[in-house]
Parts: C-alpha cells; structure tokens; sequence
C-alpha cells in the first residue's frame, strides 16, 4: 500500500473531552504545520459505564494497520479501565518499531511528554496570595499517586515557598477529579478546630464544583466567606455560579510538543521544547468582581451552535425512528445519508461494516457474534464527501486498508477520527469522520453515532427475524433429507402453476416418478442405505429440472416434476432419460449392493377441459404404475445385484 503523506497515529479515549479535545488540537495543528496526516484511533467513552459496552468500544484499537503509521502519539491515562492501556501498549510494543510518544504517563519503552500543569498552578496560587491577600489555603489534589494529582500538588507547593508562606500538610486533601469528594474534604476542614481557611484551591474544576456545593450546603457563602478555585477550566465550572476560577489546561501545547519530538525522531534532527503557558480565567468563585468566563460562555455556545447541536436535540429530530423504521440495508444507508447533514454539510463519513455484520442465522443458542476484531474484508455502504454522498453496500476494501481513502494524493494534510460501530460487546464495524473546517468531530457526534449503532442492532434484529421467517417458510414446503420441494410444497404451487398454463393456453407437463426396491434396500441394507437411494433419486430429478421446471418429493418414495413452459412432448423425454443416465453414473460408482432405479409416467398437454390439476396427475400416476407393474414384472421387485441388471 502506498502512501502520498506520512501518517501520525493518536490512540486516546473520548476525544471531545476537555483535555482530549485541546490536546488533539495541539497534535493537528503541529502535524498539519509538518505535512502529516492525522488518524485518531479512539473510543467515545473512557469510563466503564456498561461493561458490555464499554469492551465493545475498546475494540476499536483491534482494527489499528500499524505498518500503515509512521509515529503514534499514545494517551495511556484515558484507556486505564480494565487494562486497555496495558493491552494497546503490548500491542503496539509488538507491532510497532517507529517512534512512539507517551503522553502524562510515564512509559519504560516509549518516550515521554507531559502537561507543564504545575506552572499554571501556581499562577492561580500565586493569584490568590498577591491578588486576594490570602495565606491559609488548602488545597484538594487528585487521585494519590497519580501524576496529574502530583504535578499540581508540587505546582501548589512551589507557589507557597516563592511567596514564603509555611507549607502545612494538614491543609493538603486527596480527591478523585469528579464531584464525589467535595463534602468529605469540607467536613474534615470543619472538624479542625482551626478557623475555615481563606481558600481551598482545587486540582481540577469538577472537584471545585463539589467544594463549592459543600460549603453551600454548610452555610458558608463563596466566596465570601472560603475563596474556591479549580483548574482545567471545563464548561461545568464556566457555566457554575459561581463561575469558578479556573486556568485552561496547557494540553494544547502538549500536543504539539509531542508531533515536534515524533517528526524530530523521523527526520533525526534535533527536538526543541517550548514552554507551555495559560493565563488564570477569573471567575466570581476567589473574589473578583469581574467574569471574564463570559468570553468562554459564548465560545462554547457559538461552537455548539455550529455544529447542529442544537438542530439534533430537537424534538423534530426523528432521526432514530427513521433509520429504525428500515428493513432494508441499502434503504437504511440511504436514510442514514440524509441524516449526516447533523454532522456537518462540509464533513466527510465513511461508515465500515464487517462481513457477516449482521449475523444471520444466530439465535439465542447459538450467538456466535463477531466481539474482537474485525473481517479481513470491510464493506464501505456508506460515503459522504461534502455535499456527494454515495450508497453502495457491496463495495468492498481489505481491513489493512483501514479507509481506502486514508492513501489518496491530497493537497493539505487531513485527520480521520476512526470509531467504534457496536451494540454492547457485539462489534458492527467502524466509522471514520473528517472535516476540513474543524479538524474534529461536533459535539453531538457521539450520540448521533450511538442513533447510528443502536438503530444498526434493530436492522439486525428485523433482518435476523425476516431471515428466520424465510428459513421456516423454506423448510415448511422443503424436503430435508433431498433438500427439493417437499409434499407440502406441492399442495402450495402445483395449483399455481396449472391455473397460469391453463390462463395462458399453455401445455402442463407433469413427470411422476417412482423409486423402486426402497422396501427391499430398507430390510435388506438398512434405512441409511434407503436414504442414499432417496437422495440419489431426487438428485437426479433436481438435475434433470431446467428453468421454470420445479421438483418434488410428495411421498417416501414419489417424485415429481412440473413444469408449464415446455415446448414438446420432446423435452420430457429428455427429462426422463438425464435421470435414467444420471442413475445409471450412479449405480456405477457407488458401488452398492443393489441397484436405484425409478419407474416414470408422464403427461403433456393442454389443460383447459380440466378443473384441478388432480385429472392430469392422475393420468401420469396411472401411466407410472403401469411402468411399475412391467418393472415388478420383469423381476425387479426381487432384483438382485448382477451384471446383466445394471
């Protein structure tokens, strides 16, 4: 496979997060900046919130054609639930032998970058300190042990020995990085007997937010009565009131610090390290009357109103009851392609099933659904380019392809975001955004792509059901042990077919066939040597049959032929002579100790004096028992093996 551009990998976990979404903007543009394509190899949710689901999404990383990278920037600390970052590292160790970039956390086999998050905190200390006049400030870190939750402690710690202000243990609290820990760290600060501190500065917004609701729920005002600040600046803490003080994570910088090490490690030239620097985002939460988080208010909503958020949310969004109501999967693409102008008229989507994606056949003993990995062959039934969107479910590309696209001649450099396509743990395929204008995904995209997977799991449900249905409706009119139509199947098309011949003025031809000695060979061989006789007969009236002409096994040892399109008597008879020959190859080599052999009566003809079908059956039936009668006559019906009989 032969690439136009190199291509630098990103392997994370729900990239529009905070976080996420500025450190792959950092990596984009750096990447762009350096001609380098851009493949994001990502999960929509690093928490494990349903596990079926949640090992579901982490197969993405199974889909990854590493030969087809040239340097790969890896966020072990979003893909940390059940071992997936233990298990992507193996693989990539095992795959892998170009340059590869740890971010945050520090790896033994790759090099490593990491968020300067302690300068930024200390701007927001030192804040507090120079701006506010305050020196008793507790501070709530991470997660202990955890290498965010240390750099920012150690940013608080260096604030306070610049300003000379006595480092206090007792005022240090260990948190989670979520809303869980707020009230403990506030409960135990009453417990003191020691005045409430001026400030409790926090390691991540989120954790501010429950401080601040402690407090409330204490009966101290913020800030007031305890100063709060956060850091990372999230849109949970822009929009709270009050708008917390917070400082926006350097991870932009991150991000191209790490495509400035990867291209210095393919080009063997010489990596120069920037500094990362933020500035404090004042909110009302530490006491400035000002609220500059009304710049980021509008930003963010004027982002979400680009992006169709508002349009999907809708309650005239009957997305998914539209791509659930199809049962056909080219209908359901074709609906599906409407729909994508959610995402973006500039985007382009590829959605990628795997062969087999929807399992037909399974039931609920036998669920042997596709959970790891991916087939070898991909279908591509869905493509927008822009405005050019093309529905084609039998176009086909091979897995180390990964997008047929991801190779093409391009001006500009590009980012493809490859995600999962999955019901729980039951893997579909996978699906590759791009957009020109935003080098990311809209913020609706997720959800819009879970419309995507769940409204997929109903097509193969209908599909399955419709599928069933078919197998049952087969079996009820087919012979098992022949695999030709069955009695039951005769009853159902013979009227059919004589009521169109006799509409039409055709000729009905009928060839009724007899299967002589089953009773001999049953006794005599056993019935799994009758059955050999039984499938050798309907396979030669099967071979016999050309187009329009049906077979039927409608007793033990009966068959028929039918037929309202043949032009002469001329052709039943040559019917019945490729059965007799197919027999006699038969008899041949199968070498058994008896012969097969049918005894065969026929009717060709107009129809229109009769009523049912019935009349000519019976002439045919009559003329096969003639036959039978001469072949019981001439010593078959006690036949025995010889050379003169075969």
């Amino acid at each position: 496979m032969k690439k136009f551009r190199k291509i630098i990998g990103v392997i994370l976990s729900q990239p529009d997060s905070a976080y996420q979404h500025k450190l792959l903007s950092g990596i984009i543009e750096r990447a762009f900046k350096l001609n380098y394509d851009v493949a994001v190899f990502s999960s929509f949710v690093k928490d494990e919130l349903s596990k079926e689901w949640h090992y579901g999404e982490a197969n993405i990383f199974n889909m990854i054609n590493y030969s087809a990278l040239d340097g790969i920037i890896f966020v072990p600390d979003t893909l940390r639930v059940n071992g997936i970052d233990k298990k992507v590292e193996q693989d990539i160790l095992k795959n892998f032998k170009k340059p590869v970039i740890s971010v945050d956390i520090k790896s033994e086999h790759f090099n490593n970058i990491y968020t300067d998050d302690i300068q930024s905190i200390k701007k927001i200390i030192s804040h507090l300190i120079e701006k506010h006049r305050l020196t008793d400030i507790a501070f709530m870190t991470g997660i202990k042990g955890h290498p965010h939750a240390t750099n920012r402690l150690t940013g608080y710690y260096e604030a306070l020995v610049e300003h000379d202000i006595p480092i206090d243990q007792t005022r240090v609290f260990y948190g989670d990085f979520w809303y869980d820990k707020g009230e403990e760290v506030v409960q135990a600060l009453m417990d003191d007997p020691r005045p409430m501190p001026q400030a409790i500065a926090c390691a991540c917004d989120t954790m501010a937010i429950s401080v601040c609701e402690a407090l409330k729920a204490h009966g101290f005002k913020v800030p007031d009565d305890v100063a709060v600040t956060g850091y990372d600046s999230i849109e949970a803490g822009i929009n709270y009131i009050p708008c917390i003080t917070s400082c926006e994570l350097p991870s932009d910088t991150t991000g191209k610090r790490a495509v400035s090490l990867i291209h210095s490690l393919i080009t063997d030239t010489k990596f120069v390290d920037e500094k990362s620097d933020t500035d404090i985002i004042c909110g009302k939460s530490c006491g400035c009357p000002n609220d500059a988080a009304e710049d980021l208010r509008q930003k963010y909503k004027t982002w979400r109103d680009n992006d169709y958020f508002g349009e999907f949310n809708s309650t005239y969004n009957f997305m998914l009851e539209a791509l659930i109501s199809e049962k056909d999967l080219e209908k359901y693409m074709a609906a599906l392609a409407w729909y994508t102008y959610m995402i973006g008229n500039s985007c382009s989507f590829y959605l990628c099933l795997c062969e087999n994606w929807d399992n037909l056949g399974e039931t609920e003993q036998s669920q042997n659904y596709r959970k790891d990995g991916y087939s070898q062959k991909m279908s591509l039934p869905l493509r927008k380019i822009g405005d050019e969107k093309r529905v084609n479910p039998e176009l086909e590309f091979d897995l180390s392809e990964m997008l047929p696209t991801l190779f093409d001649r391009r001006p500009k450099p590009k980012a493809f975001f490859f995600s999962p396509v999955n019901f729980n743990d039951r893997c579909f395929g996978y699906a590759v955004f791009s957009d020109d204008e935003k080098n990311s995904y809209p913020a609706c995209y997720c959800q819009w792509m879970r419309y995507v997977s769940t409204s997929l799991e109903s097509l193969r449900r209908q599909r399955n059901l419709m599928y069933m249905y078919k197998k049952m409706e087969d079996n009820a009119v087919t012979d098992l042990l022949t695999g030709i139509y069955n009695r039951n199947g005769f009853n159902m098309y013979s009227e059919k077919i004589f009521s169109t011949v006799k509409e039409n003025g055709g000729c009905l031809s009928i060839i009724i066939g007899d299967l002589n000695n089953l009773k001999y060979i049953n006794d005599n061989f056993g019935h799994s040597e009758g059955d050999f006789a039984i499938k050798s007969a309907a396979d030669a009236f099967r071979l016999a049959c050309e187009d329009d002409m049906f077979c039927y096994r409608i007793g033990g040892d009966e068959y028929v032929i039918l037929s309202g399109s043949m032009a002469s008597a001329d052709k039943i008879t040559e019917a019945e002579n490729l059965i007799n020959e197919h027999l006699r190859k038969i008899n041949e080599s199968a070498d058994k100790p008896y012969s097969v052999s049918i005894s065969m009566g026929t009717f060709f003809g107009p129809v229109t004096e009769y009523d049912s079908i019935e009349q000519p059956f019976n002439l045919a039936d009559s003329r096969m028992f003639t036959a039978k009668e001469k072949f019981k006559q001439d010593g078959g019906f006690y036949y025995k093996r010889s050379a003169s009989a075969k």
